[in-house]
């Protein structure tokens, strides 16, 4: 099978199985615990399945796939990286291959593997793409590492490998619960041993009870004194790179480890191999690894004595249906975790940032329990399984299965299915599921091919698409929006901004970090190619259409129009959900706008489990381009008859807001909404509300005494409903009604002269006239004084006789019992 649409295919595909050689040689290096399961592990892997737990450090993730390899081609997927790249360098050391020939890896931008690499590292997406392709056929190892991260790629991944029968599949972790895992898959678990020292956790909470963002940095360097006379290098973990950045220069000034020679050295997903392999190379300096959770797992660095540990992950929340990045507190096996990395080498010491109190949650969930569900159901019918009934260790919920489907259904991912069938792929939900970026921002490049806006919304979903943020340094621009100035944030506009920066920008003179640029670029490069394009085609120019770009945002991301609303002082932005703010990072000027469109936002945890949702990046929009663009409904304000003829006053609403007004003719719905308000006024068709309404209820009163269902007695809900079977939508087709087309079939006249003889409608007893309202359910008839001079009650002996039932009368809303 070819790759999916637009997806570029790394030159590797599994080879073919070659039988082993009669004796293969263990692996080369130094002995590690594993190597005392090397025998076990391949017996009972012959045999099926094989959950495989071992300590941090047993050597597992660089040993066993080598030992596997020996018998044929493996593919190991690594839930990060710069895991998969650092493990295939480390293996192909140890075993004497070459990296990219024997052992190699494909990831996302890079990748060094041929068609004869037997050992191949890849990550969960790459092995998504393969299964879907049937590029995991023929196997002779399926590995899934670190699966304690229960990513719900590898969560895919391992469902689809029972479902389809691979006896191949190999399980590994530090820590997971390998028996439940092994009797899930009906295989044997394995337990390791390792080499982890003792640890001296200690508690620096610096006054957070909870592990807290705020006031980080300092934090670190208080953390950092404290190791002055402690032995080994430091590896400090940070949620983001955006912490890591701030702790490094915090580090670089304060010198918290006084004139001892130290070097800080970053380490993330987004640096490339070599200098991610600069933590595995250390020189005469003390080092400080400022990390994110990439090095809770597989990496073994060296000369670690002392782990700093800020307790804080970055990972989605939700709130009113909507997904946010927001820093969470880590749970606690995540944190013995990072711990443990403190004694791989030698005895250690743990410093965390928080209270020793404080009530960590015990373990961190699935993805599949936590995550929007997008992405797995998107890969999941991309690989056959539209219906998602596959073997999950851990079922997802299906009120998040249908969200998700409900969402793909409005990026146009889905394609319509027989009854009580899940609905595949369309055409253009496999263009999304191949291209190298999420969903969200795909849809906006798909929308942008069929409408020829690629050159506009290629720079900007580039933009999007980093990281880390793309300016270092971003203001409100004081100019209102003057598209002659082609500096970045001149139009007050983000989207323009992000745009231009990709276009012409320059790190020095426009304030860009170099770093993000770089990235965006990149992403830019790669996108085009996807897409066909040449990235040296694109239209460079500094002017930018923004109307083009706004239509196109408008068709790919319906909900991103948000309106202003006035909130005392301050102003929130909203489409009908969650209210947003506009963050101070913004060109835009929100006091100059009535509506902008939402590119980017994101949660911000002033305390943790406590978010403030900005919107980081937004484009100001005129509302007439929401109304043209078909957001918002139109509802009656006021119907009018003028000379005779209809008109009316029509609101446009848009969360809660008239956005646009006009006069016109209603047409449609609206029209019929404004005859049903006209009827009932008595302002047209004079007399048939009256009639209407008396005769609704006498049908309504013999169905109830008949017992069947009673008909629609409300009178405005069966006008409505008479006026769109008659088929009303203009007007000029007024005129070709009658009254009596808008009621219902009269009662034929012996059941009617029965039924009034029975419970008559009406009682007039000479000096006050009642009409008798009948309550079949409760056996009650009421009698409601519409004229007459009298003040007292009726005589008993002039009230219909209604065996059985109560009657009342009722007088200025007030009510007396009569009889019963």
């Amino acid at each position: 099978m070819g790759a999916p649409s637009g997806l570029p295919v790394p030159r590797y595909a599994p080879p073919m199985p070659t039988p082993p050689p009669a004796s293969a040689p263990p692996p080369g290096g130094p002995d590690l615990p594993i190597d005392a399961l090397r025998e076990t592990i391949l017996d009972h892997f012959a045999r099926g399945p094989v959950v495989l737990s071992a300590p941090t450090g047993s050597g597992k993730s660089t040993r066993v796939p080598g030992w596997l390899g020996a018998a044929g081609p493996v593919v190991v997927v690594e839930p990060r990286r710069v895991a998969a790249q650092s493990l295939a360098a480390r293996v192909a050391e140890l075993t004497g291959a070459t990296l990219g020939q024997e052992v190699g890896y494909v990831v996302r931008d890079a990748h060094r593997a041929t068609e004869k690499t037997r050992v191949c590292f890849v990550t969960p997406g790459i092995a998504l793409r393969w299964q879907a392709e049937g590029r995991l056929d023929g196997l002779h190892a399926l590995v899934l590492d670190e699966f304690h991260e229960r990513g719900m790629d590898l969560d895919l991944l391992l469902a689809l490998a029972q479902a389809r029968g691979r006896p191949r599949l190999l399980v590994m972790s530090a820590t997971l619960d390998g028996d439940r895992i092994a009797a899930h898959l009906g295989g044997v678990h394995l337990a390791g041993e390792g080499r982890l020292h003792p640890v001296d956790i200690r508690h620096l909470p610096g006054g957070a009870a909870l592990p807290d963002g705020r006031g980080l940095e300092g934090r670190v360097v208080a953390a950092l004194r404290a190791c002055r006379e402690l032995p080994g290098d430091v590896l400090v973990f940070l949620p983001g790179k955006g912490e890591i950045r701030a702790v490094e220069a915090a580090l670089a000034s304060a010198r918290p480890l006084g004139d001892t020679p130290t070097e800080l050295i970053p380490l993330h997903g987004g640096l490339s191999l070599a200098q991610q392999r600069r933590v595995f190379t250390p020189g005469p300096a003390r080092r400080v690894v400022l990390a994110t959770n990439v090095a809770e797992t597989s990496l073994t660095i060296p000369r670690i004595g002392v782990v700093v540990d800020a307790g804080l992950v970055r990972r989605t929340r939700y709130r009113g249906g909507r997904g946010f990045l927001t820093l969470l507190p880590v749970a606690q096996d995540a944190a013995d975790q990072r711990a443990g990395r403190a004694g791989r080498l030698g005895p250690g010491v743990a410093l965390r940032l928080w209270d020793r109190a404080a009530p960590l949650d015990p373990a961190t969930p699935p993805e599949l329990a936590r995550e929007d569900l997008t992405p797995l159901v998107l890969a999941a019918a991309a690989c056959g399984a539209p219906a998602l009934d596959l073997p999950f260790l851990d079922p997802p919920q299906p009120y998040a299965v249908a969200a998700a489907r409900e969402q793909l259904a409005a990026l146009g991912a889905l394609a319509p299915a027989p009854a009580g069938q899940a609905p595949g792929l369309s055409e253009r939900g496999r263009r999304l599921f191949g291209l190298p970026l999420d969903a969200h921002l795909g849809r906006l490049l798909v929308e942008a091919e069929q409408r020829g806006t690629l050159d506009l919304c290629l720079p900007l979903c580039a933009g999007l698409s980093t990281s880390r943020p793309l300016f270092a340094r971003r203001g409100r621009a004081p100019e209102a929006i003057d598209e002659a100035d082609d500096s970045l944030g001149a139009a007050g506009c983000d989207a323009v901004a992000l745009i231009r920066a990709l276009r012409h920008g320059q790190p020095q003179r426009d304030g860009l970090d170099p770093k993000a640029l770089d990235e965006a670029r990149a992403a830019l490069r790669r996108f085009a190619r996807v897409f066909g394009r040449d990235p040296a085609t694109l239209d460079r120019r500094p002017q930018v259409d923004r109307r083009a770009l706004a239509d196109t945002v408008l068709a790919a991301w319906p909900r991103a129009a948000h309106i202003k609303r006035q909130r005392k002082r301050a102003v929130a932005w909203a489409n009908g959900g969650t209210e947003l703010g506009l963050g101070r990072g913004s060109f835009v000027q929100e006091d100059d706008h009535e509506a902008i469109l939402v590119l980017e936002d994101r949660a911000f945890s002033p305390r943790p489990r406590a978010d403030q949702i900005l919107i980081t990046a937004a484009m100001p929009v005129p509302l007439a381009w929401l109304v043209a663009a078909g957001r918002g409904r139109e509802q009656l304000a006021e119907v009018l008859l003028k000379r005779g003829q209809l008109t009316s006053r029509i609101d446009t609403v848009y969360a809660g807001r008239v956005i646009a007004r006009r006069e016109a003719p209603p047409t449609g719905a609206l029209l019929r909404e404004a005859v049903v308000r006209l009827v009932l006024q008595g302002r047209l068709f004079r007399g048939v509300a009256d009639r209407l309404a008396r005769r609704l209820e006498r049908r309504a009163l013999q169905a109830r005494l008949a017992d069947t269902a009673p008909p629609v007695s409300d009178p405005a809900e069966f006008l409505a409903a008479r006026l769109a079977l008659l088929g009303l939508e203009a007007p000029d087709e007024l005129a070709l009604l009658e009254d009596e087309d808008l009621l219902p079939d009269a009662i034929p006249e012996w059941e009617r002269a029965q039924l009034d003889r029975d419970f008559p409608p009406q009682l007039d007893i000479g000096d006050a006239r009642y009409r008798i309202a009948y309550h079949p359910q409760k056996r009650l008839a009421v009698l409601h004084q519409e004229g007459g001079a009298r003040k007292t009650a009726p005589p008993l002996r002039l009230l219909p006789a209604l065996v059985g039932w109560r009657i009342d009368w009722e007088l200025k809303n007030r009510v007396r019992r009569l009889r019963g």
